[in-house]
């Protein structure tokens, strides 16, 4: 039976969110700070945001070039490389479940030596390399979108539940994905979070010794 590994990316594989780096980087500064506003007051929808991002990011002619060189800077967290190596001698298939752009998914993935990565957010060219679009999973970026991605994979896997993990657990998205499967968090400092998750670790290759 295949055994799957499910991990979050932003702050558990890599430190931080590179949405705020690249809103500063390419001049969407104020109106990001605004329409994060909005979105909290639920006065828009994430989409629109995003599109709104996309926008900006295309008057200022951003290029595939200059995201990927952006993002090609993030800092892998401790354990991170030995976590991937372990659980793939244990047998298990990796995959990175993210609300990240698909760009820094797939850097990392080829980083780490991920075996697949699932992203909210598809970043589309035109011919000359400059964004032309956001393609937003709306539902996915939530937390429970990540069940439905990972519940999806199981059954196209022929995977049982049972045999199968989730890490993750610095954000709140996390918290369906944890209660989902049995899971594993590094210091989680949110309480839903902490009521949920089956083992707290103080180091990502600590969870080798769980599986």
């Amino acid at each position: 039976m295949k055994k799957i590994a499910f991990i979050d990316l932003e702050g558990t594989l890599i430190l931080g969110s590179e949405w705020n780096n690249l809103r500063d980087k390419f001049g969407a500064f104020e109106l990001s700070k605004t329409y994060y506003k909005l979105y909290d007051e639920g006065k828009i929808g994430f989409e629109e945001w995003r599109q709104e991002l996309a926008r900006v990011w295309r008057e200022n002619k951003a290029t595939k070039d200059m995201f990927v060189s952006e993002l090609k800077n993030y800092k892998v967290l401790d354990g991170a490389r030995e976590l991937v190596v372990g659980l793939k001698k244990k047998g298990f298939k990796t995959i990175i479940v993210t609300g990240a752009i698909d760009i820094l998914g797939e850097l990392v993935k080829k980083d780490l030596g991920i075996d697949e990565v699932y992203s909210a957010h598809k970043f589309l060219f035109d011919k000359n390399g400059v964004l032309e679009k956001i393609k937003t999973f709306e539902d996915y970026s939530e937390g429970k979108g990540k069940v439905k991605i990972i519940l999806e994979i199981i059954t196209k896997e022929k995977a049982n539940p049972d045999d199968c993990i989730a890490i993750g657990g610095d954000d709140i998205n996390d918290y369906w994905m944890l209660k989902e499967l049995r899971s594993f968090s590094v210091n989680p400092n949110i309480k839903q979070i902490k009521n949920v998750v089956d083992h707290e670790v103080k180091n990502l290759k600590e969870i080798l010794d769980f599986v």
